[in-house]
């Protein structure tokens, strides 16, 4: 790889595949707001729905598409957890690469960063690996419920957390970007779910992780519209300056192109011939 070389905390957590996912990674996220931005654009929409719908999905499939070619990473799902993508693993030594649109406004501190309310299984169990001292607290429904469901809800929480411990730790992929900004705040660590109910996080460890243009790699970029607002125009975007010859009928007049219609005769009980 032609960009900048793994720091020390990327060689201690990846090993030997290091280098080149740094470049994965970077191309992956990248090339998954490209393809957001499309989205956005083709979308029409005022709102960033399109863009953050689009860019959900597409950070997990990029980073597997960037990814799964190199050798000694993985592409799995953990079996018995709700997952809807693959993701990726690194093998030796087991890491789970996550990724995190943590922020959509650039003015947002990294350090006051929270997850969207609620916050799901999946995160809440993988995040809960690169927890230091884990304590089990019980949730009021666990506190009413009957003894025998209790110990089964353990018992598959417990289940689940050991089949995501195989992976060994997380490193979360954090970035912020909106189709305005662009990604304005980029790189991985570790980070631990403080508070589920406020999805409130700590970053155990970051660092940034480089630009594209430093590694040399290839973003397709989208198709912007003419004049490169960012936006297509909207059909009432343009005032409309041609009445088409159309005009609005003077009042009590006759329908154009009418003669006068004469006066129908009398319904009434009149004398019959």
């Amino acid at each position: 790889m032609s960009g900048p070389k793994p720091s020390r905390w990327a060689r201690a957590s990846f090993g030997a595949t290091a280098a080149d996912l740094t470049e994965a990674v970077t191309l992956a996220i990248h090339q998954a707001h490209a393809l957001a931005m499309a989205a956005h654009i083709s979308s029409t929409l005022r709102p960033n729905d399109a863009y953050g719908a689009t860019l959900h999905v597409a950070q997990y499939e990029q980073l597997v598409e960037h990814a799964r070619d190199i050798a000694g990473i993985s592409v799995r799902r953990p079996a018995d957890v709700s997952c809807r993508f693959d993701l990726v693993v690194n093998d030796d030594p087991p890491v789970v690469l996550y990724p995190l649109r943590y922020a959509t406004d650039p003015t947002r501190d990294r350090e006051r960063a929270r997850l969207p309310q609620p916050v799901s299984d999946l995160r809440k169990t993988l995040l809960t690996l690169n927890t230091r001292n884990v304590e089990r607290q019980l949730t009021l429904d666990q506190a009413l419920a009957e003894p025998e469901l209790l110990d089964a809800q353990l018992a598959e929480e417990e289940a689940m957390l050991e089949e995501l411990a195989r992976l060994g730790k997380v490193a979360t992929v954090g970035f912020g970007s909106n189709p305005a900004a662009g990604i304005f705040v980029f790189g991985w660590g570790e980070i631990d779910l403080v508070n589920a109910k406020t999805g409130e996080i700590a970053w155990l460890h970051w660092e940034d992780l480089p630009g594209t243009d430093e590694l040399g790699g290839s973003i397709v970029p989208p198709i912007m519209p003419t004049g490169g607002t960012g936006r297509t125009g909207r059909f009432d975007d343009v005032p409309l300056a041609d009445d088409l010859g159309l005009a609005l009928r003077p009042p009590l007049s006759n329908p154009p192109g009418d003669d006068p219609q004469e006066p129908r005769p009398g319904t009434g009980t009149g004398d019959r011939e």
